[in-house]
């Protein structure tokens, strides 16, 4: 007599980055080939909603179910610009040496 299987938590949230957490748990449950890997998901997924550990740390653990992660972690990029008149400056004084490069 076997036992009965892991079934899959069941939410509807309207927190965004709680529904975000939960497509990166339904997708690894629904890959994950035994019933201890779902159980470890379940219990990373109620301790969440009970607020017993972050998302950092919700998507640290997570990682080693993810075939997605590859190894990389999550990390800021600084995205630099530049203000429109400063583009523009720049994009006349490319035009100029374009136009006497000839």
């Amino acid at each position: 007599m076997g036992e009965e299987p892991v079934l899959k938590i069941e939410l509807d949230t309207a927190d965004f980055k709680f529904a975000a957490a939960y497509e990166v748990y339904s997708k690894a449950f629904d890959e994950a080939p035994g019933d201890e890997d779902r159980r470890r998901l379940n219990d990373l997924l109620t301790r969440l909603s009970k607020n017993e550990i972050s998302f950092p740390r919700f998507y640290g653990d997570m990682d080693q179910f993810r075939e997605d992660a590859g190894g990389r972690g999550f990390r800021r990029a600084r995205i630099y610009g530049q203000r429109k008149r400063a583009y523009r400056r720049d994009q006349v004084e490319r035009e100029r040496s374009k136009r006497h490069k000839r």
